[in-house]
């Protein structure tokens, strides 16, 4: 059996200032130095064997906590970097509808088909941590692998995983800060979804809850 982690990066600055963060490369915040001090006791347990990171800070940040008591070497791998928002990079949510219009709605309502000018189509997100994943996973079968990435790209992976289409992806929730999700590999390398977007280990209290979970609520109302 092949098992596989997947751990979205813990809060970082881009998150609080509601700006579009793909590429860009800010540091966490307190709060996710917090929600970081939580995880690394949340995998002191977890077996891993071989540790892979998205290259951008908040990442790496999250796959050092990951493997506080591991000791493992943590190996960066841009197929497990966010989406490239091209223009729509560094720009307030709130003023994304009116700027690009078009290409927000497809944001919004049409995930599958979302591309911006200057930077990468979901297809292209889709198939880089496709391949990214199952590179990783046909490397190292038998052993248990942990892949630290971001919310557009795990959101992606999972999708693949489930064995949907990117056509399907709106059935994919996104996995808040530091959330888990595992899957495991039969020998024929055939994954089975164990659990998506478990934050038991910061959701209760208030200095460590995902900063998502307000404006989803607010997005309900």
């Amino acid at each position: 059996m092949t098992t596989l982690y997947l751990i979205r990066h813990c809060e970082a600055l881009g998150n609080i200032q509601n700006v579009f963060q793909g590429r860009i490369d800010e540091d966490i915040t307190k709060k996710g130095r917090l929600q970081l001090d939580k995880l690394s006791e949340r995998c002191r347990e977890l077996p891993f064997d071989i540790i892979y990171s998205s290259p951008l800070i908040r990442a790496m940040k999250t796959a050092q906590a990951a493997n506080k008591y591991h000791g493992l070497e943590i190996i960066t791998d841009p197929a497990f970097s966010e989406i490239n928002g091209g223009e729509f990079e560094g720009v307030e949510w709130d003023k994304l509808p009116v700027l690009f219009p078009d290409t927000y709605n497809k944001w919004k309502n049409d995930f599958s088909k979302f591309a911006t000018e200057s930077g990468e189509a979901m297809t292209e997100v889709y198939e880089r941590v496709k391949a990214g994943a199952m590179k990783a996973v046909k490397e190292n079968k038998g052993k248990t692998v942990l892949i630290v990435s971001h919310g557009c790209a795990i959101r992606n992976l999972c999708c693949y995983l489930r064995g949907l289409s990117l056509e399907e992806i709106g059935e994919c929730e996104w996995v808040d800060n530091t959330g888990i999700c595992c899957y495991t590999f039969d020998d024929d390398l055939n994954p089975a979804e164990v659990f998506v977007n478990d934050c038991s280990h910061i959701i209760n209290d208030p200095s460590t809850v995902p900063h998502q979970l307000f404006w989803r609520k607010k997005e309900k109302k």
